[in-house]
């Protein structure tokens, strides 16, 4: 006798299928909720960090050579005023020359001061 015997009366029933049900979500849109949440993100100021060299195009560097005694003075003023850089230093003394300057040399001044920048952006 064999040991599987195959029965073609006996029929198999289907699994029956259980309901699906839909899911909600825990949390919906809000935009009022939203709204708050970014007004408050904008008012706390993060720390931005800081890595290595600035970006560059921020400023524009130019190499300017100065005798030793010139440099000697700019340090000096840089101490005196207490001022951070010697670009600083330099920047303020020139702006207190131009400050000091006739009103024709303010307007040659000018003119220069116009032609250089535009040569520069060509």
């Amino acid at each position: 006798m064999a040991k599987f015997e195959f029965q073609k009366s006996a029929k198999k029933k289907p699994r029956p299928i259980r309901e699906t049900k839909i899911s909600k979500p825990k949390e919906t849109y809000n935009p009022t909720a939203t709204t708050t949440i970014v007004e408050r993100d904008l008012k706390v100021e993060k720390p931005k960090k800081r890595r290595g060299r600035p970006k560059t195009g921020r400023k524009n560097y130019t190499t300017v050579r100065l005798m030793q005694s010139t440099v000697l003075k700019i340090n000096a003023l840089e101490n005196a005023l207490g001022i951070k850089t010697q670009d600083e230093t330099v920047d303020q003394a020139l702006d207190r020359v131009i400050n000091s300057l006739t009103s024709d040399e303010k307007r040659a001044y000018d003119l220069w001061l116009d032609m250089f920048e535009k040569k520069e952006k060509k």
